[in-house]
């Protein structure tokens, strides 16, 4: 496997002669480069990186693939506590390289691999494929799609409780209502 440091980073790749070849190729990449990722989210540390691989396979009836590996740390905001929360991400995807914007846009287009993949229990992500196939495009589409929708603390470090829990100083709603029901006597007053 080729390694590829920042300097020497490989952007665009003749992606069906990377397959064609059996090539691969893995590199780190500082986060600050994924703009598009980036927007919106808490500032992140400086020193971050991504981390990445790709590498040439086929898929059960010869269509070509690319399998790409993404992993880095994102500082996201815990929707609980509004805290900063350090989130691992790690993401694998085949990717199906497609020759026309007709193959990859049409949702009549279905072919027999579409379903052995699904049958296998995998699935690939069609896309473009070109002679100037942007790699690090596709390490930041991926990045974009495992952000988690609603990031959350095991245990917020402010006390707010366990995932899904209220914090423990107020009582449940449902618990005071249920105290409500069990008072017979003081119906009627």
């Amino acid at each position: 496997m080729k390694n590829v440091s920042e300097a020497g980073a490989v952007r665009h790749i003749d992606a069906f002669e990377f397959v064609r070849l059996g090539r691969s190729l893995e590199g780190s990449t500082p986060l600050a480069r994924f703009v598009r990722l980036l927007e919106g989210l808490p500032e992140q540390d400086p020193a971050a990186v991504v981390r990445w691989s790709a590498r040439a396979d086929r898929g059960p009836l010869g269509e070509p693939l690319i399998r790409l590996d993404v992993e880095t740390v994102l500082t996201l905001q815990c929707q609980r506590c509004l805290g900063p929360l350090a989130t691992p991400i790690e993401s694998e995807v085949a990717l199906q390289l497609v020759e026309t914007e007709a193959e990859l846009d049409d949702p009549d287009v279905f072919d027999e691999s579409d379903m052995d993949a699904i049958e296998a229990g995998r699935d690939f992500e069609k896309v473009l494929g070109s002679r100037r196939f942007d790699l690090l495009e596709q390490v930041e589409d991926e990045l974009i799609l495992s952000v988690p929708y609603v990031p959350r603390h095991d245990v917020c470090p402010s006390g707010g409780g366990k995932s899904g829990d209220a914090p423990d100083d107020k009582p449940s709603p449902f618990a005071v209502l249920a105290g409500l029901k069990t008072r017979p006597d003081d119906v009627g007053k």
